[in-house]
């Protein structure tokens, strides 16, 4: 089956004792599993019930041993064992063994690239198991994965947004995932991704951006952010959309430091995205980067920094100042 019809049948609550995951599209495997664990593992018990192993490190002994293991306060216990094919032949026919009876209350996921489909262990994977196979997808199927994917987060793309992004990344499913993740912070809170904004996040020879900016505010290092702003205002970056994005940086860091307690990175998420009842993984990264940058100032900084930014907006939205030296010496005093 491919990796749409897993997605059904685990949404039925239809669960196999074991899984072959085969194929060379690793981005759709990790995606694959990890619904896979949030649909069958408590989160309090994932120490007891979930295993990741590799055939590298341990004998298909030690897997049937694992997968044996009753599940503590579940129904089932899961087990990881990643490059199967690594395995001898001895290996393999006891893992196949194990698959003409497998235990009931554990689900076994066995990860793979190519796999020669005339070893025992393939075939019993037919007979007792599934088989998913993971390969590069197509061109139409990245364009609606790209779609889902920003429609996940609620946001919708422009058709030449969507074909603009295609054509720069390619059909590498990471890759496109991060630079989307950008684009989902650049744009935020419009609901529309456009070309323009592709073309800012990703664009064909773009050096520095404005991530590489905001970088260096949260790591408070001047020497670092004067020649980023230097590029991207002689690249034509708009003075109003680095002010915007400057202030959304200082707002957050006031936000989180105003709370005058220890916060987790799921609060932080709240304090940034607004809540929701998940943050994928690059938010809460993310996330910590906001919390260790928040020691780097103190709350009377922040305050005054707020202040001067709402000042320097003003001198460029009346024409008082050029916006370059507005923004230049803004950033001067947030990090000098």
């Amino acid at each position: 089956m491919k990796y749409q019809q897993f997605l059904r049948e685990l949404e039925a609550g239809r669960i196999a004792s074991a899984y072959l995951f085969e194929g060379e599209e690793d981005y759709l495997k990790e995606e694959a599993l990890k619904k896979l664990k949030e649909r069958i593992i408590l989160p309090d018990y994932e120490d007891f019930n979930y295993e990741k192993l590799s055939a590298l490190d341990v004998p298909a002994a030690q897997i049937i041993e694992s997968v044996s293991t009753l599940p503590l306060k579940g129904l089932h216990r899961l087990v990881v064992v990643d490059a199967v094919d690594k395995w001898s032949e001895k290996d393999q026919r006891t893992l196949a063994s194990y698959l003409e009876n497998p235990v009931k209350s554990s689900c076994l996921v066995c990860l793979t690239g190519k796999f020669d489909r005339r070893r025992k262990l393939y075939q019993e994977f037919q007979k007792n198991g599934k088989i998913v196979s993971f390969y590069p997808l197509w061109d139409e199927e990245i364009i609606d994965w790209v779609q889902q994917r920003i429609r996940k987060e609620g946001k919708e793309i422009d058709p030449e947004a969507l074909i603009y992004l295609k054509e720069r990344i390619g059909n590498d499913l990471h890759n496109l995932n991060q630079e989307i993740e950008k684009l989902i912070i650049f744009t935020h809170p419009a609901r529309i991704i456009k070309k323009e904004d592709v073309e800012k996040v990703a664009g064909e020879g773009k050096g520095v951006g404005v991530f590489d900016l905001m970088g260096t505010i949260r790591e408070k290092d001047l020497a670092r952010a004067l020649p980023i702003l230097s590029q991207l205002l002689e690249r034509g970056e708009p003075p109003l959309r680095i002010h915007s994005l400057i202030v959304h940086e200082v707002r957050s860091l006031l936000r989180i430091k105003e709370k005058k307690r220890r916060l987790s990175p799921q609060e932080v998420c709240s304090i940034i995205f607004g809540p929701r009842n998940y943050y994928p993984g690059f938010y809460t990264d993310l996330a910590n980067h906001y919390l260790q940058a928040a020691k780097k100032f103190s709350l009377s900084e922040l305050i005054t920094d707020y202040e001067d930014l709402v000042e320097a907006e003003a001198s460029i939205k009346t024409g008082r100042e050029e916006p370059d030296v507005v923004i230049q010496r803004m950033v001067v005093n947030l990090l000098g």
